[in-house]
């Protein structure tokens, strides 16, 4: 027969978990645990969308615009799911100076992860690896931000909104 301090420390023992898993963050009190859905694109390399940036002639990035042109970045989305899967796709516009304008996309996908408010992307068929943030506003709508090298060592900040 157990003793009435002996239930009450048996008690206490089992109620002591549930405390701190109640103190853990949750899709109540935790905006980040309710990551998984689609946010749209509002930063690309530091310009408000639509972002437009000069093609120099010759540039091997852009066959479309031998002879120069713009390109237009005119949106994206990023689609990050449960699983930890993403795809991320942004839209252009190139318009070259002497040729008729060419719609493209941009399209990454991989795994995503979230550590507290530390995201990361990966994608290995592109060889990418990206790091940044997921933060929620006052009004829990959440942004991720990171920046990412543009191929010359400058790094360029991106931001998607949800």
């Amino acid at each position: 027969m157990l003793t009435r301090k002996s239930r009450l420390l048996l008690g206490l023992t089992a109620a002591v978990p549930l405390l701190f898993a109640a103190c853990t963050d949750n899709n109540i009190f935790n905006p980040m645990a309710d990551a998984a859905g689609t946010y749209q694109l509002t930063v690309f390399a530091g310009k408000s969308i639509p972002a437009p940036f000069t093609i120099q002639a010759g540039d091997p990035s852009f066959p479309q615009a031998p002879n120069g042109g713009t390109l237009n970045v005119t949106g994206g989305t990023m689609s990050l799911s449960n699983n930890g899967t993403f795809i991320e796709t942004d839209n252009y516009t190139i318009i070259p100076n002497d040729r008729p304008t060419v719609q493209t996309q941009y399209v990454s996908s991989g795994t995503w992860t979230l550590n507290g408010t530390t995201f990361s992307l990966s994608d290995p068929s592109r060889s990418r690896q990206v790091f940044g943030t997921l933060e929620a506003d006052s009004n829990n709508n959440l942004t991720v931000n990171y920046s990412e090298d543009d191929g010359t060592g400058t790094f360029q900040q991106y931001e998607y909104k949800r």
